[in-house]
């Protein structure tokens, strides 16, 4: 990407943060994520552990913070299984303050789900996180472009890597339950 892009990009991204209420976890030290605090207005969805969230229930969404992955991507250049490793370590590093974040929430007591959209769901599973697709076309639409444009711009082989990648890019859903994120994050158990 270059650094006009870039550039303009930040600035579009600090609009859209103002505009979507999104709080940094830890901006200081470039945590993935930024979240807001929101009630659910989906079909009733449950985690693999049991705890089901309905329309109204509060839940924190996830978003990951495109421009410090943009600068990771422009940072590790290389093939894409590494760079793919180096996202993966980047998010995996930044769930225990994630943790925390809700754990001291004023609203935590409410938060039943985080939960997400993304291209980058491969390996959340192991993270703890339960997949599934995306309900409604024209978001995943939406999203899809997004994140070709994203990739396009970001990835060190640009528009020939959407041409040979691995299959199609798809979004999808990705989400934890409030109590399993504390277990594993908070309390010790995640290196």
């Amino acid at each position: 990407m270059s650094g006009g892009l870039l550039s303009a990009w930040r600035l579009w991204d600090q609009v859209y943060y103002h505009c979507t209420r999104l709080q940094y976890v830890d901006r200081e030290n470039q945590n993935m994520f930024r979240v807001v605090i929101k009630p659910y207005h989906g079909p009733t969805l449950t985690t693999s552990d049991g705890v089901v969230l309905h329309r109204g229930d509060w839940y924190a969404k996830l978003h990951l913070h495109n421009c410090l992955l943009a600068h990771i991507l422009r940072r590790h250049e290389g093939d894409d299984v590494k760079l793919a490793l180096r996202v993966l370590t980047e998010v995996r590093q930044s769930l225990p303050t994630l943790a925390r974040f809700v754990a001291d929430h004023p609203r935590s007591g409410q938060i039943r789900i985080l939960m997400g959209t993304t291209f980058l769901h491969r390996g959340s599973q192991h993270l703890g996180f339960d997949v599934a697709d995306v309900p409604g076309n024209w978001y995943v639409a939406y999203k899809t472009c997004f994140f070709k444009f994203i990739l396009s711009n970001c990835h060190p082989e640009g528009w020939k890597r959407l041409k040979t990648g691995n299959g199609p890019l798809v979004p999808k859903r990705v989400y934890i339950s409030k109590a399993r994120l504390l277990q594993r994050y908070l309390d010790g158990e995640e290196p």
